[in-house]
């Protein structure tokens, strides 16, 4: 099995993002989150298309420094950053947004007139039922506004006198993906400039948008709705800050696998693959794939499992209905799924497929399969 990247879908989602940026913000930043996919290939386009790096730990931030970003083209966030990463961040220009207690302490520390930004916690959930990942149990990232917790934080910068609080991080986990929720994120972070008296120079809205492979039209809604809630605040010289993993390369990579075996067993025909469902959807959630059969013209057959090569009995992909029948040596290829899919490839039973980079024709491999050796080198016996 192996993934496919498509570099110029990839770069055409960058540009119409940056297009529908520019068209309402002067000053804009794209940073593109390294968890969602952090191939190196795709990192280095990345950095090419104009981006910066969104990394939130130790590991992330080295990794981007390897490719070439330089400090002052990171955007460090998370609560687990090491203190020395965050001391070099700080201090090399990078954006670092605070996301724990430790880090209000580290701040002591820190020369004067430097500047940080802060995440902000509030219930989402509670204006928009529904829209958020954890409900009304609520997210753990940030300092709670609706509990003083984030004005407590604020107070605490602010006494340093030698720190300057230069943005807000809104960042959520939201479900939906609607364009209410970053109006009400934008509205929110206003609302918190005005009252906690912040001369903020960015607004970040994070991540979690749809799209890709639209020509950008679902990236224009988002920005209209943010626009128009820092219109209102008259703060339209702000600079918007904008985290997209999934809306850039859901879209820019495909999945292949081969069918290598096929047996009836009571009611079910089951179609044993190379590939596996762990590759390309990890948290087993999907209930449908984009996919194409690729192979020859046969018979229709009412129902095939699909499965994949891992010993696990919930390892089935789908159940096909009403399709040709698969034989063994063909083909099916799986579209949109380059978003949280290759980052938690594992070596379990088989090694991470091989990745090809595909862009005006030619192709080449970006990440081979790791070897025995390639595993064994950092193992004791």
């Amino acid at each position: 099995p192996c993934y496919i990247l498509d570099e110029n879908e990839f770069i055409h989602n960058i540009t119409c993002f940056h297009r529908e940026l520019a068209s309402k913000f002067k000053n804009h930043i794209i940073g593109y989150s390294f968890k969602t996919n952090s191939l190196p290939r795709l990192l280095q386009l990345a950095k090419e298309q104009g981006c910066m790096a969104e990394v939130v730990s130790e590991d992330e931030y080295c990794l981007a420094r390897k490719i070439g970003f330089s400090i002052d083209k990171i955007i460090y966030n998370g609560p687990i950053k090491t203190k020395s990463s965050f001391f070099e961040a700080v201090y090399g220009g990078a954006i670092v947004n605070v996301d724990s207690h430790r880090e209000l302490e580290w701040c002591r520390e820190l020369s004067p007139n430097e500047n940080i930004g802060i995440r902000v916690n509030f219930d989402l959930e509670k204006i928009l039922p529904g829209s958020t990942l954890m409900g009304e149990e609520g997210g753990r990232f940030g300092f709670c506004d609706d509990n003083g917790e984030l004005t407590k934080a604020i107070l605490k910068i602010k006494e340093l006198k030698n720190i300057t609080i230069a943005g807000l991080h809104m960042h959520v986990s939201n479900k939906t993906k609607s364009t209410d929720v970053y109006r009400v994120l934008t509205k929110r972070a206003c609302e918190i400039a005005k009252k906690e008296h912040l001369s903020i120079e960015y607004i970040d809205i994070g991540g979690g948008f749809f799209g890709g492979g639209d020509n950008g039209e679902a990236y224009e809604r988002y920005i209209n709705a943010i626009y128009d809630e820092i219109a209102i605040s008259q703060l339209e010289g702000m600079k918007l800050i904008v985290e997209p993993g999934a809306s850039l390369v859901a879209t820019s990579i495909k999945y292949l696998t081969e069918v290598v075996d096929i047996k009836d067993i009571k009611k079910n025909r089951f179609v044993v693959t190379d590939g596996s469902r762990l590759h390309i959807d990890p948290f087993f959630v999907k209930s449908k794939f984009d996919y194409k059969i690729i192979g020859d013209d046969s018979n229709t057959i009412k129902s095939q499992v699909l499965c994949g090569f891992t010993c696990m009995e919930k390892d089935r992909i789908m159940i096909i209905e009403n399709q040709k029948e698969l034989n063994e040596g063909e083909r099916i290829l799986f579209n949109t799924v380059g978003s949280y899919t290759m980052c938690f490839n594992s070596d379990f039973i088989n090694s991470e497929p091989r990745v090809y980079a595909i862009s005006n024709n030619n192709e080449q491999i970006v990440r081979y399969e790791k070897t025995i050796d390639h595993f064994l080198v950092n193992n004791v016996i």
